[in-house]
């Protein structure tokens, strides 16, 4: 656009005003080994956000050892509650037909993940994601319901609890029914390799305890003796080494999570800034994984990467991020453990939409959930525009910047635009035609209102247009007409024109999502007019294609005497616009002579098309 130049200068006082410093703790957040030794796990961690961009809720419950998750989550339209897989970086979700709610608690390292459902009648009944795909009920024998809340590596079993014809709960590991001797109800959860069963149960008096049933079928109790008031809690996993992981609440207080290490000592986790935090596993490498909320109202996954004291300490600070509604310019406040990439940023921001400056080529860049990657780098001391759909307030977790310092306020614009203008937006889509990627073809979309250009590179199939005016004045509104053509790499325009108007919803969210379908494929045949025009001493004649054919144009006078006929030849189906495709013509007639001044006549000839047009040489 003619204003994003203008703005960088603004781009730049802005991420001045913004980040404290530009050097980022890389020795310390290199001490945060994502892979430690069992024998060094003390209970402390640096912790790392899970987040699916367009996601407000997700809530991970599981996790194997290649880092993919299952869970829940709200179906967006209505609500209901519904499992996911996050496996290979890809969001999926399930829910079983017909049910109330679909529940994940459970997913191994083959990708199988399990659960539960609640039936129409109130019921529940065990679920199985298989490795097709599929899912698949699951009844324990003889049991009225079922709920499963584990699965083994070594041999696939379930885990969890069932429910007896009169209603009483006991725990299930496999074919084996566990219940811990007194209590009135036994709730099952994980089993590790040697067996050993966690879960907890409801004792004569109403009072919660969690169990671990030892492979010698002997039970050891887990309690919180801190907690007289126990509302209930819940052991949720434990590891080959016996590190165990559990919730618990009381009453008039939070739920808090635990975790108790093989030598007795009990840790409270709890992700700092925090309203809530759930661990609900721990892996082999001691890593733990659950979910925490946020004062907005959304909830969010985490990863826990055990470390020593010191690093847990310097990670463990927080940074409250208020976002107001619509449009935002943030910069990181603290140095993450793990890089930021657009994506992560815009799943812990709640952003439909982010952009950054590339200042090499002095143009905005932006990304949208729909990318197919995780798009550009999130840098410490740099300025990125957010655009979220209602305000955000969320914890950022990482170390402080070294060499602090304040910087004073940049003197950009404050403006309040009228509610259908916007002052930063993002063209974004996919393109899809005969071939398989597009990489470095060229999106041209130009305002028909103000005639401004945005200009963007096709990665894959995928493009995203970005503007921004930093002075906060206004670049598109409600109702704007914008024209859409697509560039090969070569700058040959290959596609139709397209026409898209902005509207309320992608001004709320500060992107408009297009398709642009037959790249490469025009829909009709089409002679187009002659460039320049009026003219001397030469021209271009565009036209385009819907099928391959062999192609004249014919040049005539005014008394409709032939002056000249251009031979194309056999053309295949595509656009000819540009000029090293378009036809061209230097003025002369047949005997090569120059033609006189005046109107002519110029027709496309195909053998199953025809179409004239006029065009004017001056002298």
């Amino acid at each position: 656009m003619n204003t994003q130049i203008r703005a960088i200068f603004f781009f730049y006082t802005f991420t001045l005003f913004m980040c404290l410093t530009s050097f980022l703790i890389r020795d310390a957040a290199a001490q945060a080994d994502p892979e430690p030794e069992m024998s060094s796990i003390e209970g402390y961690y640096a912790f790392q956000s899970i987040n699916v961009p367009g996601v407000d809720f997700l809530e991970v419950a599981a996790s194997n050892d290649f880092g993919d998750y299952a869970g829940n989550t709200r179906d967006p339209n209505s609500g209901k509650t519904i499992g996911f897989t996050l496996i290979g970086g890809v969001f999926a979700t399930h829910d079983f037909p017909n049910s109330q709610k679909t529940y994940f608690y459970a997913l191994g390292n083959n990708g199988v993940a399990a659960g539960h459902y609640k039936d129409s009648d109130g019921f529940y009944h065990g679920v199985v994601l298989d490795e097709n795909g599929e899912l698949k009920q699951y009844d324990f024998p003889g049991a009225a319901e079922t709920h499963i809340y584990g699965i083994s590596d070594e041999t696939g079993a379930l885990s969890g609890n069932i429910v007896d014809a009169a209603g009483v709960f006991h725990a299930f590991s496999e074919d084996l029914v566990i219940t811990v001797p007194g209590a009135i109800n036994t709730y099952g959860d994980f089993v590790n390799a040697e067996g050993t069963v966690v879960g907890s149960y409801i004792d004569a008096d109403g009072m919660f305890h969690g169990f671990i049933r030892n492979p010698d079928g002997s039970f050891t109790d887990i309690d919180l003796p801190e907690m007289p008031n126990l509302q209930y809690l819940f052991v949720n996993t434990i590891t080959d080494a016996g590190v165990i992981g559990f919730r618990a609440k009381a009453v008039d207080d939070i739920l808090r999570s635990y975790i108790l290490l093989p030598n007795g000592i009990l840790h409270e986790v709890r992700l700092p800034g925090s309203v809530i935090t759930a661990v609900r596993n721990v892996n082999q490498d001691g890593s733990i994984i659950g979910y925490y909320d946020t004062a907005d109202g959304r909830r969010h996954g985490f990863l826990g990467i055990p470390v020593d004291k010191a690093v847990s300490d310097l990670f463990g600070n927080y940074f409250n991020v208020t976002l107001m509604k619509g449009l935002n310019m943030l910069s990181l406040p603290l140095a993450s453990p793990r890089p930021m990439t657009a994506k992560s940023l815009a799943g812990i921001a709640g952003a439909t939409v982010v952009i950054a400056l590339d200042a090499e080529n002095q143009r905005f860049v932006g990304w949208t959930p729909s990318a197919p990657n995780d798009g550009f780098s999130i840098e410490g001391g740099q300025g990125y525009i957010v655009n979220v759909p209602q305000a955000r307030n969320f914890p950022f977790v990482g170390a402080h910047w070294t060499n602090e310092r304040h910087i004073g306020a940049a003197p950009f614009a404050q403006r309040n635009l009228p509610a259908q203008e916007t002052w930063a937006f993002v063209v974004s889509g996919h393109l899809e035609g005969k071939l398989v990627a597009f990489d470095d073809y060229k999106v041209i979309v130009r305002n028909l209102r103000t005639n401004s250009i945005i200009t963007t590179s096709v990665q894959g199939d995928y493009f995203a247009a970005a503007t921004a005016d930093l002075n906060r004045r206004s670049v598109v509104r409600v109702g704007d007409n914008l024209e859409l053509i697509v560039t090969d790499t070569n700058g040959n325009i290959i596609s139709e024109k397209y026409m898209v108007r902005v509207t309320p919803d992608s001004l709320t969210n500060a992107v408009l999502s297009v398709n642009l379908d037959r790249i490469g494929q025009p829909n009709k045949d089409q002679l187009l007019q002659n460039y320049p025009n009026p003219f001397n001493p030469e021209t271009w004649i565009p036209y385009q294609l819907s099928v391959a054919a062999p192609v004249s144009i014919s040049i005539y006078d005014t008394t409709g005497g032939l002056v000249r006929t251009l031979s194309i030849g056999y053309q295949a189906e595509g656009f000819y616009h540009n000029q090293g495709r378009a036809a061209y013509w230097d003025g002369k007639n047949a005997l090569g002579e120059r033609v006189a001044s005046g109107i002519y006549f110029f027709q496309l000839t195909t053998p199953s098309f025809q179409q004239t047009r006029r065009l004017i040489i001056v002298k």
